[in-house]
């Protein structure tokens, strides 16, 4: 049972409701999260903030975002968020083989390797081992800003995750 009340958009001042929607909104993913969240407005607006920036701003992929919150909720055993990423990450257009293994945790072996990157340095971001090499291979594709941008989604999802477990969100 969750530990803090949905929070209700009507319940907000005008300024916020619109934030709320948007971050408790069906096609965000983390409807539930935010609804416990906005129990503390400011922090929520703050921490939807950077969810929109994220998804909005990075400059990531719709894809490789998806990739990363899967392979996030995975590591973090969180069912409840895997459920509401998976259909996310397949509308997304990522493969079904890499949501398989990430499912099975065996990715990102026998991944193509424009796929297994993805989730082999979020993954060793989660475990604090990034290493050089993997370092190397994503700022080969995507730049040093979009390393910076994979390293903040992966923390932030892992965040999400972390708060969904402290609210008890986190069993299906």
């Amino acid at each position: 049972m969750a530990r803090l009340p949905e929070t209700q958009a009507a319940h907000l001042p005008p300024n916020l409701q619109s934030v709320y929607g948007k971050a408790a909104g069906l096609g965000s993913g983390l409807a539930a999260t935010y609804k416990a969240l906005f129990n503390l407005p400011e922090a929520a607006q703050t921490v939807a903030g950077l969810d929109q920036w994220i998804s909005e701003q990075s400059g990531l992929d719709e894809w490789v975002r998806l990739t990363v919150a899967l392979t996030v909720v995975h590591e973090r055993g969180n069912a409840t968020l895997w459920e509401s990423f998976e259909p996310l990450a397949r509308q997304a257009g990522v493969n079904e083989a890499v949501i398989d293994g990430i499912a099975a945790g065996t990715a990102p072996r026998r991944l193509l390797p424009k796929d297994g990157i993805w989730v082999q340095f979020a993954l060793e971001v989660l475990r604090n081992e990034v290493r050089d090499s993997t370092w190397a291979a994503v700022t080969h594709l995507v730049g040093d800003a979009g390393a910076i941008s994979l390293a903040l989604a992966t923390t932030y999802y892992e965040m999400v995750a972390r708060l969904n477990s402290a609210f008890a969100l986190d069993s299906a």
